[in-house]
Formats: C-alpha cells, structure tokens, sequence
C-alpha cells in the first residue's frame, strides 16, 4: 500500500521526496543520453559511461539501474577491455543521512551520562612543523651560548690589565702621571746633586 507522500519514478517507488525529485531529474537526463548516444559505437558508449561514473552524476536507482544497462552492454562487447569499463560507485544518500542522525543521537545520550572528561587526543605534528620546532630549538640554544660568551668577554675585558678600549683613556692618564712623577723626582735629584757639587746656571 502507497502511501501518500511516495513517488514512482521510472518503475521504482520512493518515499523521500527529496530522493523522488532528484529521480526524476536522472529520468531526464537518461532520457537526453539515451537520444544523443550511438550505441552502434561501443567506443563512444565507454567514454560517456565511464565520464557519467568519474562524475558521479547519478545517484539514485533509476541513474544506477541505466549505467548498470551500459555496463551490461559494454561487457558484452567482445573487443571492449573489461578493465576499461569503470565499475558503478554506489551511494545511498538519504540512508547515509539517517545513519548519522542515529550517530549523533548515540553521541548525545553518551555526552548525557556522566563521565570524566574524555583527554583530548594531540594531533600528531606535520613534517614541516617538525622540522621548524627543531630549526627553532637550534637557534635558540645558538642565541644563549652567544649571549653567554658575550657576556664572558665584556667581563674579561672589564678586569683585565691588558690595555683595551675600555682602559685605554685612563692607562694613559696613569702613565702620564706616572711619567710626571718620575720626571719631577729625577729633576729635584739633579737640583740636589748641582747644588752639592756647587754647580748654578
């Protein structure tokens, strides 16, 4: 018994009238095909049927039921290659459509029940996330060991007797002073030493 929202579409009959409509529009273009395709030439019947099939333009009984005519008649067809002839990709749209509404209902009521929080699993990292977590990590460790030594030789630098930049200026101050000491201790030693011999200008 019919119900009423059911539809008969080229010999079969469906309750989904979003599936019923898409049925009807495969009868149509089946229809255009079958007026616009030679099929005294099993070469052009292969490429239309295996382009219908890379497409997938159909996807009810009623597109299933006319590619699986074709492929009947291509295998028939002793010089056409079995291989050649692409096999039919099946999909069930509205029976995948109820299988996740159940999938999304056993989600829900498992969610209902109380559990402990599940541990969000980490993605795994790509090849080029890898390879720049290490670049980074070597160059990080490259900056704090130039950082460091850096550090080592301004520290060096700072306490070293040796003259440099840094205590250049005040070496030669010292040793200017140094020099003028001496010089003043040497020429008071002269006046000394003249004026015991008796010696004046």
């Amino acid at each position: 018994m019919e119900e009423k929202n059911s539809t008969v579409i080229a010999g079969f009959l469906f309750e989904n009238e979003a599936e019923a409509e898409q049925a009807a529009k495969e009868a149509e273009g089946v229809k255009y095909i079958k007026s616009k395709t030679d099929m005294d030439n099993p070469e052009m019947v292969l490429q239309i049927y295996n382009k219908i099939v890379r497409q997938k333009l159909f996807e009810t009984a009623v597109g299933f039921a006319y590619l699986k005519d074709l492929q009947d008649y291509l295998i028939s067809i002793p010089y056409v290659a079995k291989d050649a002839v692409l096999p039919i990709p099946v999909s069930h749209k509205a029976l995948e459509k109820n299988i996740r509404k159940k999938l999304k209902l056993t989600a829900k009521t498992k969610d209902a029940s109380p559990k402990t929080p599940p541990q969000r699993a980490e993605k795994p990292l790509g090849k080029r996330e890898t390879a720049y977590r290490a670049k980074f990590h070597f160059t990080l460790i490259l900056a704090l060991i130039m950082a460091v030594s850096m550090a080592g030789m301004f520290f060096i630098t700072a306490n070293s007797n040796n003259l440099n930049i840094l205590n250049y200026e005040n070496e030669l101050i010292n040793r200017y002073e140094d020099w003028e000491t001496e010089l003043e201790e040497r020429e008071a030693a002269i006046e000394e030493r003249e004026a015991e011999l008796g010696i004046t200008d």
